[in-house]
């Protein structure tokens, strides 16, 4: 009998214990679970932002340079129009006038072409037939084939004053001349993250090992003071 009672208090003990290390485990599993999941999904989150921030940098540099080039490219328009409007009764005038036209937008896209992103240009009117330059230049499949990247294509609308559509400008962008600066500058705060996860790591391991080393003195003084407490 007093076997049994003495057995007793032991076995809660062994309970409470027993449920308290289940119940620590537990929450240690959920712990580390958490931050796995969480790891998993910076990583996803990263690669999207990544892809996001690649798609930004190429369309806001396409669409601007579209829209820039259309302006520079307008005055040959505006000249054709008001040609037209003067010799619409004089055909040799208004193939002089087209000729003139078509020189001066070969002209400039002489310039435009010379930019490092810029691998071609080329210019419609407003009923989508081919203006300049000449020689006409090659489809976006044949260039894909000849250049080692894919060239990303922009068109900019060119309008008068009244926003009325007089013809298009179409260029084919060099994707890894635009993203080469932009790139390596991502690649530096890529490196500099990583130095500071490994430092952040190092300093961890120091303050838990300083932490550790410390207890035992800490636990003395403690007791010391409680000592001295009841005395």
């Amino acid at each position: 009998m007093l076997n049994v009672l003495s057995k007793a208090p032991s076995q809660s003990k062994s309970t409470s214990h027993s449920l308290y290390t289940a119940l620590k485990r537990l929450f240690h599993t959920l712990i580390v679970s958490t931050v796995f999941a969480l790891v998993i999904v910076l990583i996803l989150l990263l690669q999207q932002y990544q892809s996001d921030w690649l798609t930004v940098q190429t369309r806001f540099s396409g669409e601007s340079i579209a829209r820039q080039y259309a302006k520079l490219l307008r005055p040959a328009f505006d000249a054709q129009q008001a040609a037209n409007r003067e010799s619409e009764a004089d055909s040799g005038s208004s193939r002089s006038s087209a000729h003139a036209q078509r020189n001066y937008i070969e002209s400039v896209a002489a310039v435009l072409i010379k930019e490092p992103h810029i691998l071609a240009l080329s210019v419609f009117d407003k009923d989508g037939r081919y203006i300049a330059p000449l020689p006409q230049i090659d489809s976006v499949v044949t260039m894909s084939q000849s250049q080692s990247v894919t060239p990303l294509t922009y068109v900019g609308v060119i309008t008068d004053n009244d926003d009325n559509v007089l013809g298009y400008v179409n260029i084919h962008m060099d994707t890894q001349t635009i993203l080469e600066s932009p790139l390596a500058l991502r690649y530096q705060l890529t490196f500099i993250a990583c130095i500071l996860v490994f430092l952040t790591l190092i300093l961890g391991i120091y303050l838990t090992r300083a932490f550790y080393k410390s207890r035992p003195w800490f636990i003395q003084a403690i007791e010391s003071i409680r000592k001295k407490g009841n005395s």
